[in-house]
């Protein structure tokens, strides 16, 4: 027999006869829970302060007009508390995390949250070690797979393709080698960037400007143009102005559909080059010596490009990233276990996502919501 008690802030509760679940109707999980994201930190600590706040805000987002069965179509349904599942009355089970980042975890989505939070707003990021001292985590590799987990959700599928200008280089990572400089190098990683640039006229001045839009890294095996045209084209739409230097590997962008302007570049004061891709390599060999202390393998590099483009290219929409790391703006079940990730590079191991372009703006959207205008600018665009 099934009897009712009231539950935790007054929701009615039932219960089993043998006491081994707390189950309770959907209709009161959801309490209206706002879905707008956090602001800072303080906020977000004060929203996200147990498991029952992070589930309401996970059904919420997952069910925003009530629950609908995925199976049989009921909208009824009580929530298995200690599954984190909704059972509709025809005994089908839908789980609150399935297609998340959080799916079939051990730990509590209250740290998920927490993780989620750091890695999609903190400018610097957050390391593993750090994650695991902040969280209290026993284990290193917890916080480490956790935050690749996360890493991997960046990517979204699909997204829109660079275009107007952009420009287009490649440069080295990894500790220094004797007698190779340059392309000639041979253990050091290959990273290619496309930076798209953004020209605006000031209000008062009437100045034309150029500022740094979104940005595209993908690690390449070498600077021939059978690795480097490709990211191109995977990156850059058709018709784009696209500077280079005089490297051949790019030699064939103007028969593929691209304006190739390449760049010469000499010495002095006769000397041209490419600030703004320059300022990207700059900046994220910065954060990868003062963040992760150079202790990026290079088998793991592409994971943190992907963490590096996803915070640049949302440094004016901090908010919705925290629904793309938890998985809630794409559903996908397509992340790293354990043993794929610690064997990437190998076969059967993970491989880390890398951009693609095609129709979906990742810039000030979220779920078919498109935001296009130039945001205002701080007196400083980095």
């Amino acid at each position: 027999m099934v009897g009712g008690t009231v539950g935790r802030k007054g929701r009615r509760e039932q219960h089993s006869g043998d006491g081994s679940r707390n189950i309770q109707p959907t209709s009161a999980l959801p309490g209206a829970p706002r879905l707008d994201p956090p602001r800072n930190l303080l906020e977000f600590s004060r929203r996200f302060t147990s498991e029952c706040a992070c589930e309401e805000y996970l059904f919420a987002a997952r069910y925003p007009a009530g629950f609908i069965c995925p199976k049989c179509g009921s909208r009824r349904g009580w929530f298995l508390q200690s599954f984190k599942l909704v059972e509709c009355p025809n005994g089908h089970k839908a789980s609150l995390t399935a297609g998340t980042v959080m799916h079939r975890t051990k730990q509590d989505l209250v740290t998920w949250f927490h993780a989620a939070y750091l890695v999609t707003t903190l400018t610097p990021g957050v390391s593993a070690l750090q994650f695991q001292r902040q969280m209290g985590l026993s284990r290193y590799e917890t916080a480490f797979h956790m935050l690749h987990k996360l890493r991997a959700a960046l990517v979204a599928p699909g997204r829109e393709s660079l275009h107007g200008e952009v420009e287009v280089d490649e440069a080295y990572f990894g500790g220094g080698e004797e007698g190779r400089p340059g392309r000639g190098s041979e253990t050091k990683s290959l990273v290619v960037c496309a930076v798209e640039l953004v020209r605006w006229t000031e209000a008062k001045s009437r100045k034309e400007r150029v500022r740094t839009g979104r940005v595209r890294l993908r690690v390449v095996p070498d600077a021939s143009a059978a690795s480097l045209v490709p990211f191109v084209k995977d990156s850059v739409q058709i018709g784009t102005i696209v500077y280079t230097d005089g490297w051949l590997g790019y030699s064939t962008l103007r028969a593929k559909g691209y304006d190739h302007r390449p760049v010469i570049q000499g010495t002095g004061k006769e000397a041209r080059y490419m600030p703004h891709v320059h300022r990207i390599f700059s900046n994220l060999k910065g954060w990868l010596l003062g963040t992760h202390h150079g202790r990026v393998t290079a088998k793991h590099l592409q994971a943190y490009l992907n963490e590096y483009t996803f915070r640049f290219n949302r440094r004016f929409w901090r908010g919705l990233a925290f629904h793309r790391a938890l998985g809630l703006a794409v559903h996908t079940e397509d992340h790293p276990t354990y043993d794929t990730l610690h064997r990437a590079g190998e076969d059967g191991g993970w491989v880390h996502p890398s951009p693609s372009g095609s129709s979906e703006p990742d810039d000030g959207t979220f779920c078919g919501q498109q935001t296009r205008a130039r945001p205002t600018l701080p007196k400083s665009t980095g």
